[in-house]
C-alpha cells in the first residue's frame, strides 16, 4: 500500500515536474511575445501621435482656409449687393438722362424750328426794307428832280420878271443910252445839278474789282458813262448784295461806298446801274 502509495506520489511529483517546465517555457515565452508587442504598441502608439498631430495641424490648416473662403465669400456677396445696386442707380441715372436727352433733343428742334423762322422772317423784312429803301431812294431822286424842276421854272419866271423890267425900262428911256441890267436870278444852266441818274433804258454794267472795307473799285469809268453820284446795283449770280454810290470816276475806273448791304461785297461780283 505504501508501495503504490510511493509511486503513485512519484509519478505525480514526475507530471508536476514536467508541466512546470512547460508552464516556465511557455512563461518566458509570454514574456518574449509581450515584450514584442510592448514594442509594436509603442512604435504604434508613436506613429498614431505623428499621424494624430499631422491630421490636427492638417485639421488647422483646412480650417484656416475654410475661414478665409468664407471671409472672401461674404466679401464677394457685398460686393456683389454693392455692384447690384450701383447698376439700379446708373440705370436710372442713365434712364433719367435719356429723358432729358430727348428733351433736350426736343428743345434743340424746337429751336431750330423757330430759329429757321425767324430767319425767314428777317430775310423777309430784309428783302422788304432793301425795297423799301429802293423805292424810298426812286422817290428821292424823282422830288429832287421835281425840285430842280421847279428851280428852273422859278428862276425862268424871276428872269422873264427881270426881262420884262427891263424892256419897261428901256421903253421909258427910249432915246437915251439905257444901261444893261444884270439880272440877279442866275439863268437855268447856273443851277447845281441834281444825283446824277441814268436814262430809262441805259444799263452800265461793270465788275468789282477791288473791295477795301466800305470803299470799292468798279471796273467801269468815265469811259463807259459812268458819273458821280450814280447808284450801281450789285448782285452775285440771282442774289442781291448791295449798292454802291460812284464817290470817284477815273476813264476806266470809279469807285464809291456801300449802301443797302445785305452781304459783303466780293471782287467779280456784278455790278448793273439796272434795279432787279
Amino acid at each position: 500500500m505504501l508501495s503504490v502509495f510511493s509511486l503513485l506520489l512519484v509519478g505525480m511529483v514526475v507530471t508536476f515536474v514536467g508541466k512546470a517546465n512547460n508552464y516556465k517555457a511557455w512563461y518566458e515565452e509570454q514574456i518574449t511575445l509581450n515584450a514584442v508587442m510592448q514594442g509594436t504598441v509603442t512604435d504604434s502608439t508613436r506613429q498614431y501621435n505623428e499621424l494624430a498631430k499631422k491630421s490636427g495641424e492638417l485639421q488647422k490648416k483646412l480650417q484656416d482656409e475654410i475661414l478665409n473662403l468664407k471671409a472672401e465669400k461674404d466679401q464677394l456677396a457685398s460686393n456683389l449687393r454693392n455692384a447690384e445696386r450701383l447698376s439700379m442707380q446708373y440705370q436710372n441715372q442713365a434712364n433719367s438722362m435719356t429723358s432729358v436727352l430727348a428733351g433736350f433733343d426736343q428743345s434743340v428742334k424746337n429751336l431750330l424750328a423757330s430759329l429757321s423762322k425767324t430767319q425767314q422772317e428777317l430775310d423777309l423784312a430784309r428783302a422788304e426794307g432793301i425795297e423799301s429803301q429802293k423805292e424810298l431812294n426812286q422817290m428821292t431822286s424823282d422830288l429832287y428832280e421835281k425840285i430842280v424842276q421847279l428851280q428852273s421854272i422859278e428862276a425862268e419866271r424871276r428872269r422873264l420878271l427881270e426881262k420884262n423890267t427891263e424892256f419897261e425900262n428901256q421903253a421909258a428911256t427910249a432915246g437915251t443910252p439905257r444901261e444893261v441890267i444884270a439880272p440877279v436870278t442866275p439863268l437855268p444852266h447856273q443851277m447845281a445839278s441834281p444825283a446824277v441818274s441814268v436814262p430809262s433804258g441805259t444799263d452800265i454794267k461793270g465788275l468789282i474789282v477791288e473791295v477795301e472795307g466800305s470803299l470799292v473799285t468798279l471796273s467801269v469809268g468815265s469811259a463807259d458813262g459812268v458819273a458821280k453820284d450814280m447808284v450801281f446795283h450789285v448782285t452775285r449770280g440771282d442774289r442781291y448784295v448791295c449798292d454802291v454810290i460812284i464817290t470817284h470816276v477815273d476813264i476806266n475806273r470809279s469807285a464809291g461806298t456801300l449802301d443797302l448791304v445785305v452781304q459783303p461785297p466780293q471782287v467779280n461780283d456784278i455790278a448793273s446801274t439796272q434795279q432787279l
